[in-house]
């Protein structure tokens, strides 16, 4: 097939995570499977809200992985291979084997990446000395190992200032390991601190049973700490810290640290030129919130982490998204069928 001879869809999903996954549900609820392609390389389809009670309660990390076919309608088109490059004027997406697809309309739901390298030192200290995070399939394995055995001392855990996934799951994941430790009498050797990158956003009554900033009733809230390295020998974090106008570097030393790294979604969605080119959602795709639809680029929607909007990245919105998203195109494919 030459380059000329791209075949066509009249859906192309690419990315087929917890947002390319509802998609899918949703188009095949509303009978457009067959329209469908879904450009996805992985085989597997990874459950990563589950990986929370992998690293706190100890469920086996290979239950929140199905092989990718379990979740992709029959009727729909399998492209296994790496999305390259996306030329919406053109309505082409290009692939990694010098193939490309055209599509009449294309959903995005590309999510998000975690960037372990964002923070000096994060990378290669992770699941060693107290250094754990359930933000990875391998990681959050090594998490509960820490946290069930932990035996006191200061436990950190970190919330970003970039959109992350699993919105409240930061907290989530310190609650439920204090709920363990309670259980286990270690609490009462504990010092627990959350340090938010966020120097200020705190929803108004979501930490209500917290303390803030240093007090010494139940878990010491820090806002404005930003973690930007990692000293595993010294066991300690360096945080960056903002209040107000001033910025300064605190080093807090722990016996237990879980990591929520920052999140940003690929290159690929913002060398497309799909996304904001610069403010708060820089690199997050370009759409409007009413409808999900690419905000220059009538035959582009979205759905998902990698959406330009405020509020939490969660499965149960992605969904609701989807179901948004697959109503408007059966209504724009409504005279071809």
């Amino acid at each position: 097939m030459t380059a000329k001879e791209e075949p066509l869809f009249p859906i192309v999903v690419l990315g087929g995570g917890a947002a390319g996954s509802a998609v899918l549900n949703a188009l095949g609820d509303a009978g457009l499977a067959a329209d469908t392609a879904l450009v996805e390389p992985s085989p597997y389809h990874y459950d990563q809200p589950e990986w929370v009670r992998v690293g706190t309660e100890g469920r086996d990390k290979a239950d929140t992985r199905s092989p990718r076919h379990a979740n992709i309608p029959s009727a729909t088109t399998w492209i296994q291979k790496s999305a390259t490059g996306i030329q919406p004027d053109e309505q082409i997406v290009n692939m990694d084997d010098g193939t490309a697809v055209r599509y009449e309309h294309l959903v995005v739901a590309l999510g998000i990446e975690t960037l372990w390298d964002r923070i000096r030192g994060l990378k290669s200290s992770l699941g060693d000395q107290g250094v754990c995070s359930v933000y990875g399939y391998e990681q959050a394995e090594r998490t509960w190992e820490m946290i069930r055995s932990f035996s006191g001392g200061r436990a950190i855990f970190t919330a970003p200032s970039t959109p992350h996934k699993g919105g409240g799951a930061p907290l989530q994941i310190l609650r439920r390991a204090e709920s363990l430790w309670r259980d286990t009498g270690t609490r009462a050797q504990t010092e627990l601190v959350f340090a938010v990158a966020a120097p200020t956003g705190l929803k108004e009554g979501a930490y209500d049973d917290l303390s803030r900033d240093g007090d010494k009733d139940d878990v010491h809230v820090y806002t404005g700490y930003d973690l930007i390295e990692v000293r595993h020998e010294a066991q300690e974090a360096v945080f960056s810290v903002t209040k107000g106008r001033s910025q300064t570097r605190q080093v807090l030393p722990y016996d237990l640290l879980h990591v929520v790294p920052p999140m940003r979604p690929p290159a690929l969605l913002e060398e497309s030129g799909l996304a904001h080119r610069d403010g708060p959602m820089k690199g997050y795709m370009e759409m409007r919130p009413e409808s999900f639809q690419h905000a220059r680029f009538a035959t582009v929607f979205g759905v998902g982490d990698a959406l330009g909007v405020e509020g939490e990245k969660t499965g149960e919105r992605a969904r609701e998204q989807a179901a948004s998203v697959a109503q408007a195109l059966l209504r724009l494919r409504a005279p071809n069928k």
